[in-house]
């Protein structure tokens, strides 16, 4: 099975680079400034043609699922689930209320490591046949993988935290 990121989910993120590339490289070229402040401009400017290409990777990266493992491409860095020696799974939040966020599953074997977000679509599949894998290995996995499980329907008792 092939999973990829949608091109829906790079626009807004390309959007936002193009904005910050010409808010801060219009200026810099173009104005007259002192060469300090020219210089980070044109630094802030390269940020955001870092942040362009991470989303033009992003959507260039696909990940072929199998019972045996994954691998991901570009690159085509491959693991197998036999081999597998982190899992865990992050949710990071851009509200304090905790809604609006994304997940992020880490895993790695031997000296591969890999870190898809929720955004792939398949995520939720990739992620089961993950924590299938680390079930079997018998993996440590730490409270907020736990939780994370259990908000995507994997895991049903979330451990209570022991009383103060």
């Amino acid at each position: 099975m092939t999973l990829r990121y949608p091109p829906r989910t790079m626009i807004p993120d390309l959007a936002r680079a193009v904005v910050g590339i010409v808010v801060c490289a219009t200026p810099a070229v173009v104005g007259e400034f002192h060469w300090i402040l020219r210089l980070v401009l044109l630094a802030l400017a390269g940020l955001f043609v870092a942040y362009a290409a991470q989303a033009l990777t992003r959507r260039a990266t696909r990940v072929e699922l199998g019972d045996e493992g994954l691998r991901l491409g570009p690159g085509d860095r491959p693991l197998a689930w036999s081999d597998l020696s982190r899992f865990a799974l992050a949710y990071f939040s851009v509200r304090r209320d905790g809604r609006e966020g994304w997940m992020e599953l880490r895993l790695a074997a031997g000296e591969t490591q890999l870190r898809v977000d929720s955004r792939l679509e398949g995520f939720e599949e990739l992620v089961r046949h993950a924590f299938d894998a680390a079930r079997q290995r018998g993996l440590p996995m730490d409270p907020a993988t736990v939780h994370n499980l259990s908000a995507l329907g994997l895991v049903r008792e979330v451990p209570s935290e022991p009383a103060p």
